[in-house]
């Protein structure tokens, strides 16, 4: 089950009980001198003493490159790091600080916190700061003075960093099956019954127990990566006379309504539907009845199949969410990693295409962007991104060194190709895809430049697909960004 991460050491087989910590120096304004910059490591210090954590020290040079603060912290195993800035204003000092994590800079928390410059001598605070005079032998304590230091202004809230920190350990689980009798077990100890969001689990390899009454109870090993988001999808036999339906929004949290009654929130599953057609609704709902209605349309449930469609109204991230897509291809190939979608294969494949679908979504007006990876990052193989439509589809084959345009039906030729220019190895590669019903058009843009314009096929749904060949392999990330944005959604 354990597959090890040539990118990311954070991929374990177990976590640490303490999360490790490394703190980047701070760089101080010209007016704070030693002394007080040392009074306000010590007042921080005091903070941190109350987190259970283990600290190590990281190269003062390794901070200002990223690579090789990577090295230093892949070598320490570090799991958090800890960044502080500082600024001054004419009534005292704030300090911001961010934790985020060593692989990806994916930030686990913030907070802030300030100190007020002395007016009057009630507003100052004092440190007594002890001289020692040491020998080969013994330390003298020569002198002991006090001297006036600013007080706090706004102190950080110990809970909010003491949240921060444990997430450094934890990854986030949604846990579905076809029955909403599920009941879903982690270590012995009853989590509740399916569905189930964002469940705070260890990181490592986890064992979740799936228990249905008149059923064998199954478990499921899975690998957890801390600040990542897995999902786990339990379908029992059921009656093949009965349909399912799996309904979801990026971000989640819709009120999921079929036939005018409240079911549940996204992400929303059920089983043992009656075939039919059912009138669906997705609704935002608000403070003081002020709800939004987001979908409104049919849920076409056939028997022995799972009706799907989503929602990604701000759907950023999409690459992360494994809830979104559908893995497609050999059975030595796999789609996800504990980073979402990350391509591997455990032999030689054959030719043809391999990776992953995303539900159907809602046909709306929207932009589906995104970025290819850069030189360095994509290495060999080739990706194709694929916007899928009712009866056609156009899409985008990147290699190292280009891009092509491709649709079908087709006559099997591309329908033009593009070379990156060199000021893309900088900014990345951007692309882009634009429905708008009302013009009933689509438009395709590479780095902000139209490359493709022509008509938009009505009725449906859409889809999205992430693929790479068998023969031209690409491992492990396959883009560097996808998000989806529905025009007019809040």
């Amino acid at each position: 089950m354990f597959r090890e991460s040539d990118t990311d050491y954070r991929v374990r087989k177990s976590g640490h009980e303490l999360p490790v910590i490394a703190f980047a120096p701070i760089s101080y304004p010209k007016s704070v001198d030693p002394k007080l910059s040392s009074y306000f490591g010590e007042e921080f210090g005091l903070l941190w003493k109350e987190i259970k954590y283990a600290g190590v020290k990281i190269p003062t040079e390794a901070w200002s490159s990223k690579e090789a603060l990577l090295d230093e912290a892949k070598k320490k195993d570090v799991d958090l790091l800890v960044f502080g800035k500082v600024s001054e204003s004419d009534t005292g000092w704030i300090f911001r600080f961010q934790l985020k994590d060593p692989v990806d800079d994916s930030i686990f928390g913030e907070f802030e916190a300030s100190f007020k410059k002395p007016v009057s001598s009630e507003e100052s605070g004092t440190w007594t700061q002890a001289i020692f005079w040491k020998s080969s032998d013994r330390i003298i304590s020569l002198e002991s003075r006090q001297t006036t230091v600013p007080v706090w202004e706004r102190k950080p809230d110990l809970s909010v960093i003491k949240e921060s920190v444990n997430k450094s350990l934890r990854g986030s689980l949604n846990i579905s099956s076809s029955s909403v009798d599920t009941e879903v077990f982690w270590k012995g100890k009853s989590l509740g019954n399916t569905p189930l969001t964002n469940v705070s689990i260890l990181e490592g390899i986890q064992e979740i127990q799936f228990v249905l009454k008149g059923k064998k109870p199954v478990t499921r090993t899975l690998q957890i990566r801390a600040g990542k988001k897995s999902s786990l999808f339990q379908e029992w036999e059921e009656d093949r006379t009965l349909g399912s339906a799996k309904i979801i929004s990026v971000p989640a949290g819709l009120s999921v309504s079929i036939d005018g009654y409240k079911q549940g929130e996204t992400p929303f599953y059920r089983s043992s539907l009656t075939p039919g057609a059912y009138q669906l609704e997705l609704v935002k709902e608000g403070v003081d009845n002020n709800s939004l209605v987001y979908y409104e349309g049919m849920l076409d449930v056939k028997p022995d199949q799972v009706a799907e469609i989503a929602l990604p109204y701000s759907g950023t991230g999409l690459l992360s969410d494994p809830e979104f897509w559908k893995p497609s291809g050999d059975s030595g190939f796999s789609a996800f990693g504990p980073r979402g979608l990350e391509f591997a294969k455990k032999k030689n494949l054959s030719n043809g295409w391999n990776g992953a679908y995303s539900l159907p979504f809602v046909p709306e007006e929207l932009e589906l962007e995104g970025y290819f990876l850069l030189p360095v990052d994509h290495k060999e193989g080739a990706v194709a991104l694929t916007f899928h439509l009712p009866g056609f589809a156009l899409g985008l084959q990147a290699g190292k060194e280009n891009v092509s345009v491709f649709q079908f039906p087709s006559d099997g030729k591309t329908i033009a190709t593009y070379k990156y220019k060199d000021i893309d190895k900088d900014i990345g590669r951007p692309f882009s895809f634009r429905a708008s019903p009302k013009e009933k058009k689509l438009f395709l843009y590479l780095g902000g430049d139209l490359v493709w314009e022509g008509n938009l096929p009505s009725g449906g749904t859409w889809s999205v697909s992430v693929l790479t060949r068998g023969e031209e392999f690409k491992e492990k990330t396959p883009l560097k960004d996808l998000k989806i944005l529905y025009k007019g959604y809040k």
